[in-house]
Order: C-alpha cells, then structure tokens, then sequence
C-alpha cells in the first residue's frame, strides 16, 4: 500500500497561502471587499486566522495579492493568442480587442480592483504597494507594445514611454467604465484599439522624422 507523501514545511506553507487566495477570491468576488472578513476567508479556507497572518500583513495585502492573480491569469490568455497570431498590426489589435472585450465582462474582478483603488486612496503603506503592482502591469503593457512596434521604432524611446503610460491610464478609464456599466465590453475594446492605433501612428511619424533628419544631416 503506497504511502502518502508528507509535505515539507515550505510546501505546506504554499498550499496554505493558495487555499486563503483561493477562498479570499471567492469571497471577494461574491460579496464585495468590505463585507468579506478575514474570518470569513480563514473559515473558508479551512485554515486559522494565525495562519492568514502568516501569510499576509491584512486583509488589503491579501486583495492585492487576489487583483494580481486574476491579472496574471488573465495575460496568460493573451500571450498564446497573439503568438497564433498575424504579425501585421491590425491582425493583433483584432486578437486584442477580441480578448479586451471578453475581459470587461469579468465585473467581479473588475469591481474588486476599484474598491481596492478607493480604499488604498488613504493608506500610504498600501499605496506602496499599489504603485508596485502598478509598475509591474505597465511593466507587461510595454512588453506587448514592443511586439507592435516596427523595427525603425526603438523600444527604449521616450515618446515610446509615453505611449506606453497613455494607453494604460486609458485601458484604467475604460475598466472604471465597465465596472460601472457605462460602457459596453464591446466599445471598450474599439476605443482601446483605437487609442493604441493613434499612438502608433505617432511613432511611426516620428521614426519617419528621425530618419529624413539622419539623411540630411
């Protein structure tokens, strides 16, 4: 008769940390961040409220961790899509919008993240740790805007930067917009599109003046 295998101590540690993920996902999702306690999260998980402390200074770092989850989660639908993809860049908007459009529709998720937003507005240690999570989604932005990107176009220049930031304050907008249904998943993808097709065009007419410059000077 086999034997069950005992988990070491990190091990257990990881499977306890998913299990409160796991449920304070749930929770969150079904009823909203402040009427879900951490109580409520240590029952459901099966686990003590101790070893949620272990895991988690407070129940804002433990929203955190549930928002970036359900972010990485959901790049990871996109990357697969876009390498299936044409390279020309309508072909990979069309993938893109597509994914947006069907993304938007993910309220819980989408609700949650402005909940966090407003409380975090007034907790300078949780802002911290906002502005990183923040940093790293930009992080993933300009990652994808390289891909559009032609060869004339360097990745590493400033107006690139630039472009990079103006498309996630308006993909930030356009998410407000459908966690408060004033706009359809439908026409947050065309105006994402869009504001991602102004820019390129920028860039390109830019990389344009760049080079008729390099040949005249």
């Amino acid at each position: 008769m086999a034997t069950r295998r005992v988990l070491t101590r990190a091990e257990s540690q990881a499977r306890t940390r998913e299990d409160l993920l796991d449920a304070a996902e749930q929770l969150f999702f079904a009823d909203g961040y402040h009427a879900t306690s951490i109580a409520a999260i240590a029952a459901q998980a099966g686990r003590t409220i101790g070893a949620l402390y272990s895991n988690f200074d407070n129940k804002e770092a433990l929203c955190v961790e549930v928002i970036q989850r359900g972010l990485v989660r959901e790049l990871a639908k996109l990357m697969p899509m876009l390498v299936a993809a044409p390279e020309d860049m309508e072909s990979r908007l069309e993938v893109l919008s597509r994914w947006w459009a069907r993304s938007s529709t993910d309220t819980a998720l989408l609700i949650l993240g402005a909940e966090y937003l407003i409380i975090v507005m007034r907790d300078t240690a949780q802002r911290d740790d906002t502005a990183d999570m923040i940093r790293r989604v930009i992080e993933s932005g300009r990652v994808l805007l390289e891909d559009f990107l032609p060869v004339s176009i360097p990745p590493n220049d400033p107006l690139t930067e630039s472009a990079v930031r103006a498309i996630f304050a308006t993909g930030a907008g356009l998410i407000l917009g459908s966690a408060g249904e004033s706009i359809t998943a439908d026409e947050s993808a065309q105006l994402l599109a869009e504001t991602i097709r102004l820019w390129m065009r920028r860039l390109l007419e830019q990389a344009a003046a760049v080079s008729v410059a390099g040949e005249t000077s």
